[in-house]
């Protein structure tokens, strides 16, 4: 079931006085559950292994709530990363804020209070669970739980009930607590932590999946094409009177996707080996330009025909029936962006940041996209455009 925290969470205030309560009595013990904790910014409760949440005022009686279920929080490891901060209002404390979630712990969840009621980011529908829910009581059940955990321990009940009593006066001063001011709008250049290589090429994915192809000359047609397009003709799988080969090359020295040697990938993400592979290397080798750079992702259509495919066949119909082929065939390929033909899947990685890298800085600089400028940032230490997460 989808977890919506803007429904489940009860205001500012009550999650304060719960928390409060339990950093008062955190102070002078270690309790039986979570532990809480002032800091400089408001209150948070202990990493315990399964994650934590804090809790901000914002100037105007405004809050933001933020944290992490390591176990159930399906926002973290989106590809592209998804932005917790999208559509946050302009009073958001934003850079405050990115520095929190760039800061080297994972976020799962931030939620905003404007004074009336919570907001958060809209989340794709594939998110049922942002750890809000499992992580962040919505009642005073933890302060119950310490009592009846401390009593079980051997603590005297009525000492008890003087402890809680006195941490509930103690939560009850909100006017101590610390608050962040306000923001003014959300900054122009504000990045989204990306650290994973799969949401690397997810970021460069959107960008490229943008762009258009260059007004660049068709390659001429070449011994390499021909032999690719008779091998698929004979062998090729056979789908809707067509064999189709698509491919996406990979860099030898790509860290994260190479694995020593030049290669292509199909279109669900798996290595093609053997002659398929072979014959990929000699078509995009023969059809390289020094200036203009080989392609990065390619798509052969080659219709069926009614030549005899057996082995002990007439070698001239053979022959007449390649040539057919080869003259009915279809080559779509990509040089400069991420191909509408390419298919998108959840799951599957559509574009190499390193291997794209590598193919840019052996173009001349002129048969560069635009878009080649984001392959010079380290997005993985210093994070992604907002525009290109979801």
């Amino acid at each position: 079931m989808t977890t919506d925290g803007t429904t489940y969470l009860p205001a500012p205030d009550v999650l304060w006085s719960h928390a409060a309560t339990l950093a008062a009595w955190s102070a002078e013990q270690l309790l039986p559950v979570h532990n809480y904790r002032h800091d400089e910014a408001g209150l948070r409760s202990e990493d315990v292994g399964n994650g934590w949440w804090a809790l901000s005022w914002v100037e105007d009686g405004r809050a933001v709530l933020y944290g992490i279920d390591h176990d159930y929080s399906e926002t973290v490891s989106l590809s592209p990363p998804l932005d917790l901060l999208a559509d946050g209002p302009s009073w958001l404390p934003w850079q405050w804020l990115d520095e929190v979630i760039a800061g080297g712990e994972e976020i799962g969840f931030v939620y905003w209070w404007d004074g009336r009621a919570w907001g958060r980011a809209p989340y794709p529908a594939e998110v049922r669970d942002d750890g809000v829910r499992g992580m962040v009581p919505a009642d005073d059940s933890e302060v119950r739980q310490v009592c009846a955990d401390l009593v079980a321990d051997g603590a005297d009940p009525d000492v008890v009930r003087e402890r809680e009593a006195a941490h509930r006066r103690a939560a009850a001063l909100t006017n101590r607590a610390p608050v962040l001011p306000a923001g003014h709008g959300e900054p122009a250049d504000r990045r989204v932590p990306c650290w994973l290589p799969e949401q690397h090429a997810a970021v460069l994915a959107v960008e490229m999946k943008a762009a258009t192809e260059l007004n660049r000359p068709a390659p001429p047609p070449t011994p390499a094409q021909e032999r690719l397009i008779a091998w698929l003709h004979t062998n090729g799988h056979r789908t809707g009177g067509s064999s189709v080969l698509s491919a996406a090359f990979v860099d030898a020295g790509d860290t994260d996707y190479g694995r020593g040697a030049d290669g292509f990938l199909d279109e669900l993400g798996r290595r093609i080996f053997g002659e398929a592979a072979t014959l990929l290397t000699a078509l995009r080798d023969a059809e390289a330009d020094p200036e203009r750079g080989r392609w990065l992702y390619i798509r052969i259509t080659v219709p069926d025909t009614d030549s005899n495919t057996d082995t002990d066949a007439d070698p001239d119909v053979d022959a007449n029936a390649n040539a057919n082929a080869n003259a009915n065939s279809a080559i779509e390929r990509g040089y400069d962006c991420l191909p509408d033909w390419w298919p998108a899947r959840r799951g599957v990685v559509a574009a190499l940041p390193h291997t794209v890298r590598l193919e840019m800085a052996r173009r001349a600089a002129h048969w560069r996209p635009n878009w080649a400028e984001l392959l010079e940032e380290d997005i993985r230490c210093n994070g992604a455009p907002a525009r290109l997460c979801r």
